[in-house]
């Protein structure tokens, strides 16, 4: 498959979610106007995403392509595009119903979120996005929620996890 190919399927995945983000949010309010302003805001939302360089829409990714690693080639570079394309729209999604869909089609295809929340802060496979106090000093050092989610394809890391770590409370001293 061609990079054109490629991003002709990335378009249309995006419009499609957009679109049935727009229905399922109308569906659920029994409003018109509801279905017709969220499909207009999701459109505009994937269009603007399409339009801004790669630099500005999304944080550098690192290369899925592994000497090695099936599928390496031009289709192992198109399978990498499509998913940083549908992790990108997961990201962004409202729908849980969709965002649940999408992340079950990731998982089937070798894609798995990380979400280190309660195990120990490590620097080398967490990206640290901010600080809670406690008072427990065995939770202090450890991640106390998932800000936004790391991804590893087929146990290659994609993204680390944004988190917030456990601080020791500095209140009470």
């Amino acid at each position: 498959m061609s990079r054109s190919i490629g991003r002709a399927v990335t378009v249309i995945l995006a419009v499609v979610i957009a679109v049935l983000t727009g229905c399922l949010a109308g569906a659920a309010s029994k409003q018109l106007i509801v279905l017709i302003l969220v499909t207009l805001g999701s459109l505009t939302a994937v269009a603007l995403a399409l339009v801004r360089p790669a630099s500005s829409a999304e944080p550098p990714r690192r290369s899925a392509r592994r000497p090695g690693a099936p599928g390496a080639g031009q289709a192992g570079a198109d399978r990498a595009e499509l998913v940083q394309a549908c992790i990108y729209v997961r990201d962004r999604i409202t729908s849980v119903a969709l965002a649940e869909r999408l992340g079950a089609a990731l998982r089937q295809a070798g894609v798995t979120p990380i979400e280190p929340t309660g195990v120990r802060f490590d620097p080398t496979h967490h990206e640290a996005g901010g600080a809670t106090p406690t008072d427990d000093p065995v939770q202090v050092g450890t991640v106390a929620a998932v800000e936004v989610p790391g991804y590893a394809d087929r146990g290659h890391v994609l993204r680390a996890p944004v988190v917030t770590v456990y601080q020791a409370n500095l209140e009470d001293q």
